[in-house]
C-alpha cells in the first residue's frame, strides 16, 4: 500500500512541476517523402510543414532528396526493405516498380476514400499512372520543352530574336550569326546554344519532330537507326562542329541551364521543370529571358511530355499515413501553391489557372501552349531495354566513334530487347 501511495504521490509531484504530460513527436509516426529536385524541394516543404501541422501528433512527414544521378538506384536498393521510404515520385518507370511489386495498389484506397475525387485530375495523367488495371499513384503534375533565349546576348551581338512558328533553317542562321559575332568578338566562353544531354528536353523532342522517335507510340520499335533518326543526329552534331552549340566536352561536364542563367548561353532547350530556375535568375529578374516554342522539325515542333505522381511503397511501414500524405500533396491546396511558384503545371484541373499568376520575370503562356500539343514521352518502363541506344546517343555526340555505326549498334540492341519484351 506505501509503495502504491508512494508511486502515485511521485506522478502528482512531477505533474505538479512539469504540468500535465501531452504526446511528444516520439509518439508520431514518421512518413519519408522521396524526390529529387532541388528546385522543387523548398516549395513541396511548404505543403509539408502544413501536413505537419494538421496532423500533428499523428504523422510527421519529412523530405528525403536525392540527387537525379542516384535517385533509382537508392530507391532500388530500398524498395524491396523496410528502410524504403514511405511515399516516392515516380515516372515513366513505374512499370518496372510494379512489375517489381514493391508499390502499393492504390485501386482500394481510392474505392475507399469517398472524399477523394479522382475527376479532379487530368484524365491522361491518371492513366499514366495505371498499370494493368491498378492506380499506382496520384498525378502531380505534366511539363514540355520549349525555348529559352538570353536578350541581352542578342541586344549586345545585334541579332534579332527567335520568332514564334520559326524552324530548323532560321535556328541554324541564327546560331550561325551569333557564332560569327561571337568568335569575332573572341568570347571564348560564350555559345550560341546550349543543350541538355537528357533525352527529355533534347533528343526525344528532335527525333519526333523529324518523324524518327525514340521509342514508337506503341513502345515496340524504335525508329532513332532510320535514315531520317541518322539524319536528325546529324544536325545536332553539325551545331556543335560548326560554333553554333557548346561542345560536348561542356556539355557533359555542366549543366545546360547553368551555362544559360551565367549568361554564357544564348539559346536553351528546356524543360518547364525549370521555369522556376528561370524565373528567380538574375537575368529573369532583370526581364531578359525571351520564350518561344521550340523549332519545327521535318513533321512539327511538338513537345514530348512526361509527369511526375506520388507512389507508396509496399513495404511503407505507415500505410495509413502515406496515403493521407498522398492525398494532401495532390490537393488543390497543395498543387495550387506549386502552381504559383512555378515549380509545376499542376496534373489539377482546378489548380492549372494559379500556373500563369506565379511569374512576373518570364512568359508562362509559352509553356502553356507547349503542353497543348505535346506528346508522350518515349519510355516503356524498362530503363534497362533503352540504355545500350542511350548509350550509343551518348557516344556519337561526343564523336568518338562514328555516327551511323554507332546509333544503328544501340539501336539493334534495344530493338532485341523490346522485341523480348513484347513477345
Amino acid at each position: 500500500m506505501f509503495k502504491k501511495l508512494s508511486a502515485a504521490f511521485l506522478a502528482l509531484a512531477l505533474t505538479i512541476v512539469m504540468g500535465p504530460v501531452t504526446p511528444t513527436a516520439a509518439a508520431e509516426k514518421e512518413i519519408t517523402l522521396a524526390l529529387w529536385d532541388e528546385v522543387q524541394k523548398p516549395i513541396i516543404q511548404q505543403s509539408i510543414d502544413k501536413f505537419n501541422v494538421k496532423f500533428k501528433g499523428k504523422y510527421k512527414a519529412t523530405i528525403a532528396q536525392t540527387p537525379w544521378g542516384e535517385f533509382w538506384t537508392k530507391l532500388d536498393a530500398t524498395m524491396p526493405t523496410n528502410k524504403t521510404p514511405d511515399v516516392t515520385w515516380m515516372n515513366v518507370f513505374l512499370p518496372k516498380y510494379a512489375n517489381g511489386k514493391v508499390l502499393e495498389d492504390l485501386t482500394p484506397y481510392i474505392k475507399k476514400d469517398k472524399a477523394l475525387k479522382m475527376s479532379a485530375y487530368v484524365p491522361g495523367r491518371v492513366a499514366a499512372f495505371n498499370y494493368k488495371n491498378a492506380q499506382y499513384a496520384l498525378p502531380k503534375g505534366m511539363d514540355a520543352v520549349f525555348v529559352a533565349y538570353n536578350k541581352a546576348i542578342f541586344d549586345k551581338y545585334g541579332v534579332a530574336y527567335p520568332r514564334a512558328n520559326w524552324d530548323w533553317t532560321s535556328l541554324n542562321a541564327i546560331s550561325g550569326n551569333l557564332a560569327r559575332k561571337m568568335k569575332a568578338a573572341g568570347a571564348t566562353s560564350e555559345y550560341p546554344i546550349a543543350m541538355e544531354l537528357d533525352l527529355q528536353p533534347s533528343s526525344a523532342n528532335f527525333l519526333h519532330q523529324d518523324g524518327a522517335d525514340f521509342l514508337t507510340l506503341d513502345k515496340t520499335k524504335t525508329l532513332a537507326a532510320t535514315p531520317q533518326g541518322i539524319a536528325t543526329f546529324q544536325k545536332v552534331i553539325d551545331l556543335m562542329n560548326t560554333g553554333r552549340m557548346a561542345p560536348y566536352t561542356v556539355l557533359s561536364e555542366t549543366k545546360a541551364s547553368d551555362l544559360f542563367i551565367s549568361g554564357k548561353a544564348a539559346i536553351i532547350f528546356v524543360g518547364s521543370w525549370k521555369a522556376r530556375v528561370l524565373e528567380t535568375s538574375s537575368i529573369g529578374k532583370a526581364k531578359q529571358i525571351g520564350l518561344v516554342q521550340m523549332p519545327k522539325g521535318k513533321l512539327n515542333n511538338y513537345s514530348v511530355a512526361g509527369g511526375l505522381g506520388y507512389a507508396m511503397a509496399k513495404n511503407s511501414q505507415n500505410k495509413a499515413g502515406a496515403w493521407e500524405l498522398i492525398k494532401f500533396i495532390t490537393s488543390q491546396q497543395s498543387m495550387t501553391n506549386e502552381a504559383l511558384n512555378g515549380i509545376e503545371f499542376p496534373a489539377r484541373a482546378d489548380s492549372q489557372g494559379a500556373y500563369a499568376r506565379g511569374f512576373q520575370n518570364i512568359d508562362p503562356s509559352v509553356i502553356l501552349a507547349a503542353t497543348k500539343t505535346a506528346v508522350p514521352y518515349p519510355h516503356n518502363g524498362n530503363p534497362a531495354s533503352l540504355t545500350p541506344l542511350q548509350n550509343a546517343i551518348a557516344l556519337a555526340y561526343s564523336q568518338k566513334a562514328p555516327l551511323a555505326e554507332t546509333i544503328k549498334s544501340g539501336a539493334e540492341a534495344t530493338q532485341k530487347l523490346l522485341d523480348d519484351l513484347n513477345k
